[in-house]
């Protein structure tokens, strides 16, 4: 790195720690303050805020070394990672979480299952699981960032990295500590803007660099079918995936489910709790999908510059940073760079945040109704730090990205989608329900990891699409035979529930107790979503076609997109309600 790179990067976390002070008053008034922002901020910048938590160094990495093997094919894998997920929640998801009118995503069993037993048990299941599922997303933000920083800083060393990530983390920690919700936001508004003009300058680069021959190259190099083939062969480390059919289908119906339980389970449900208004929830929901375009940009440059034989790295996931070093020019090196702690940061801070919030609104405070918020917020700062902690312990003992990522959406979140589906669409689900699900997924994936550490199950071990369906199945069971075997929750609660959120599905019994009201149709909503997920599919795509020069494909995908967004604006936009914002 030159001295202009490290002064634009030590110029960036100077900002960051300013925005935590500058907003630790504001944030230390309330509970809600502290991990709602009061419900003050625009729902442009929620929407901005959850695009930039999804937009990490680790997982851009990862993007990048998949991408890089599987070429387009690498598509289908995008459901699973909640990518079409922005459709879901434009047309009736956000709105949902927003009526809940609670204060995290696992606060919301308390207004579906109520204050009795049961209900504190799903509350309590719902929090270990999530808690759990955040400490594994720090360790594999640190894994991701670790593995970064000793290519970008060769003289470090691995050690070196760890320490770097470490340090980076602590700053990051800090600001988050200190100015809670508001100072996440504010941040990621800026570090999306950072990493979306590195993403498209990148873009542009790379646009640029590829003449005729190298663009003979790519198109060689990487093939546009998109057909999930059964049979497909892998280098090494990811010989799993060889069944690549099988793979799809499990990608398909895990991203569906996941979609269909609400924002993610975590920092998701945050940005959208905290709008002013329903209206504004749906608005966000559908900017988050569409502020995350320029991610592709960046992650498109590193894959063809990569694809085309210009850099080369033996293991996948160091090509991003491979190629920084190597292709790009100081001064927007160190903007890159800048960016993609940035991504980091607010990938971070969002997960830190939601992870103590949880910890102490669900975990603590039910046990304790007793202490003062200004204690509770003193116990943020302690839980943060802590959990921080866990979570780098697990990236210190991680084999690689692909790893912790793969383990954590087909096991931990894979205990939690039937779950999380349920309690929104079907009235008999209750409490007991939710946590014999939820323990008996966590049970079943615990065994599979185990058994994967000892080598039950070969040097490669099982592949996803292997073992998920089991820990669906004994998720559906536990769910299923908690509900009936337990009394149901409370018809005043659920009928509660129900006029607040308005749900559909399986609501029968509970409807006919209800008051009247008028609800979209259903299939206007299912028109919407099929609409949404085709326009972030052809979004995303067109990024890759543009840039590779595959024109025929880019106007193609981009005038789908411009038909689709046409009719949106007639079956979705002119028919969000008006109504005034409120708290």
């Amino acid at each position: 790195m030159s001295g202009l790179d490290i002064a634009i990067t030590a110029l960036y976390f100077g900002v960051m720690l300013v925005i935590g002070v500058v907003h630790a008053r504001r944030a230390s008034g309330s509970m809600r303050s502290y991990y709602l922002g009061d419900n003050r901020s625009s729902w442009w910048m929620l929407a901005a805020s959850g695009a930039a938590s999804n937009f990490d160094v680790s997982g851009t990495m990862f993007l990048v070394s998949l991408f890089y093997i599987v070429g387009f094919h690498a598509f289908w894998m995008l459901w699973s990672w909640g990518f079409f997920n922005a459709a879901f929640l434009m047309a009736y998801m956000a709105v949902w979480i927003r009526r809940t009118g609670v204060m995290t995503a696992v606060e919301l069993m308390s207004v579906r299952f109520g204050d009795e037993r049961g209900g504190r048990m799903a509350r309590t299941a719902g929090a270990i699981l999530m808690v759990t599922f955040l400490v594994f997303s720090i360790g594999y933000a640190y894994a991701g960032l670790s593995k970064f920083l000793p290519v970008m800083l060769p003289g470090i060393g691995p050690g070196g990295g760890q320490l770097i990530a470490l340090g980076v983390m602590a700053v990051t920690t800090l600001y988050v500590t200190l100015g809670g919700f508001s100072s996440v936001v504010v941040a990621d508004v800026i570090q999306l803007v950072m990493s979306s003009s590195a993403g498209l300058a990148v873009g542009v680069i790379v646009f640029l660099k590829l003449d005729p021959h190298l663009v003979t190259v790519l198109h060689a190099k990487l093939s546009t079918d998109l057909m999930p083939h059964m049979r497909m062969t892998f280098p090494a480390g990811y010989e799993s995936w060889d069944s690549f059919g099988y793979l799809c289908i499990y990608w398909v119906l895990s991203g569906l489910m996941l979609n269909m339980s609400g924002a993610g389970g975590h920092y998701g449900e945050q940005r959208f709790l905290a709008t002013r208004s329903d209206v504004d929830a749906a608005k966000a929901g559908a900017a988050w999908g569409l502020f995350l375009l320029p991610r592709w940009a960046m992650t498109v440059g590193f894959v063809f510059i990569a694809a085309t034989g210009l850099v080369g790295a033996s293991d996948p996931e160091q090509i991003l940073p491979i190629v920084i070093v190597k292709m790009v020019p100081a001064g927007l090196r160190g903007l890159i760079i800048a960016a993609l702690f940035a991504a980091f940061m607010s990938s971070f801070s969002s997960t830190v945040n939601a992870a103590a919030s949880m910890v102490v609104r669900d975990l603590i405070e039910p046990a304790r109704p007793d202490l003062s918020a200004k204690t509770l917020i003193r116990l943020s700062y302690g839980v943060t730090v802590l959990l921080v902690a866990v979570g780098v312990g697990i990236g210190l003992h991680a084999e690689s990205i692909k790893s912790i990522w793969v383990w954590m959406i087909a096991g931990v979140i894979g205990a939690t989608l039937i779950p999380n589906v349920l309690r929104w669409h079907w009235w008999r689900f209750n409490g007991w329900g939710y946590a014999w699900g939820v323990f008996a997924g966590l049970g079943t994936t615990a065994m599979f990891g185990g058994g994967q550490a000892l080598g039950w199950f070969g040097v490669a071990g099982l592949a996803e699409y292997q073992y998920a369906p089991v820990i669906w199945a004994s998720t559906l069971l536990g769910a299923v035979a908690g509900s009936l075997l337990t009394a149901p929750t409370p018809d005043d609660t659920l009928r509660i529930f129900y006029e607040r959120v308005r749900p559909f599905g399986a609501w029968g019994p509970i409807r006919a107790l209800s008051s009247p009201a008028v609800l979209p149709a259903r299939g206007l909503i299912a028109l919407n979503v099929i609409l949404g997920i085709a326009i972030l599919l052809c979004c995303n795509m067109s990024v890759f076609f543009v840039i590779g020069h595959y024109s025929a494909l880019a106007a193609a995908t981009l005038s789908a997109a411009a038909v689709c967004a046409v009719v949106l604006y007639f079956t979705w936009y002119k028919r969000l309600p008006h109504e005034p914002a409120t708290r």
